[in-house]
């Protein structure tokens, strides 16, 4: 949990009767009801649950104060000035500065309808990559020692469904024997697929640690098919053409953008620029460009 520092801004509510409220006066500065609620807002859910009720919110309150402390006394130390920091606040500002412009003028102009998709598929249904599919169960349960108890008896013959039924912790699948139905390639947990597409068909894995515990896998059947129909790599070809619109239209704005403006350059020591950067780079020079 720690100190909540990084976080982005997010609008407040002017109308709210408490935006303005002063919760903590840390030497020179407040901690308002805005600022509070701004950073509450950051936290992921998860962290909310453990800050929930009363004592969370003074506890968060806590650390926000703590924060500012930490914050004050980095200013007092001039850190702030430092440059090779401020060097670093101006390219992370660029970055998202970037970011930004990229997403409004290229990527949210971007969309792919159902007719492009399937205009896509029919042009180009030769050449999509073939579908990889694996119809497999787990059993998937909370320690290792539990999987390890559970392997025994499946290597001793023990049924796999019927195991998965009275000790998998997955409630989507134990009711069915653990059965997980067709997977995809490309559409699960690599900790899975990498099992799940190389066990052979009939086989049952060693346990697989994984973000929801401890699983026991096996492989009912595999096959690999060209797709049919559009919908089958739906998905697939929308992520293509967004690609390949973006790609268009960035290279078009960039064109628009050189001609919009005087551009003029001087290449005459370009040849040397960029030897022993990493060496001769004095992060405290002036700025020579």
């Amino acid at each position: 949990m720690g100190l909540w520092l990084l976080a982005c801004n997010r609008t407040i509510d002017p109308a709210d009767p408490h935006h303005d409220s002063v919760l903590a006066q840390v030497n020179d500065s407040q901690i308002t009801a805005d600022h509070f609620q701004k950073k509450w807002s950051q936290l992921p859910p998860a962290l909310r649950k453990i800050y929930s009720g009363s004592d969370g919110r003074k506890e968060f309150l806590s650390e926000l104060i703590t924060r500012e402390l930490l914050l004050q006394k980095a200013r007092q130390m001039n850190l702030d000035q430092d440059p090779a920091l401020v060097d670093r606040v101006q390219e992370y500002k660029e970055r998202l500065l970037l970011d930004a412009t990229l997403r409004e003028l290229v990527n949210d102009k971007i969309n792919v309808s159902d007719e492009d998709i399937k205009t896509y598929f029919d042009a180009h249904r030769e050449e999509l990559p073939p579908i990889e599919e694996a119809h497999a169960a787990h059993i998937v349960v909370r320690t290792e020692r539990e999987a390890k108890s559970i392997l025994a008896q499946l290597r001793r013959g023990a049924d796999f469904a019927a195991l998965a039924k009275t000790h998998s912790i997955d409630a989507g699948s134990k009711d069915r024997g653990g059965d997980l139905g067709a997977i995809r390639k490309g559409t699960v947990i690599p900790e899975i697929e990498l099992v799940v597409f190389q066990l052979k068909p009939g086989r049952t894995s060693d346990i697989v640690k994984t973000p929801n515990g401890f699983e026991i896998i096996r492989v009912k059947s595999r096959q690999v098919h060209r797709p049919n129909t559009a919908d089958e790599v739906k998905s697939e070809i929308r992520k293509k053409i967004e690609t390949e619109k973006e790609a268009a239209l960035f290279e078009e704005l960039v064109k628009t953008l050189k001609a919009e403006s005087k551009i003029a350059v001087t290449d005459a020591t370009l040849g040397s620029m960029g030897e022993n950067a990493s060496s001769s780079l004095d992060p405290t020079a002036p700025d020579r460009h």
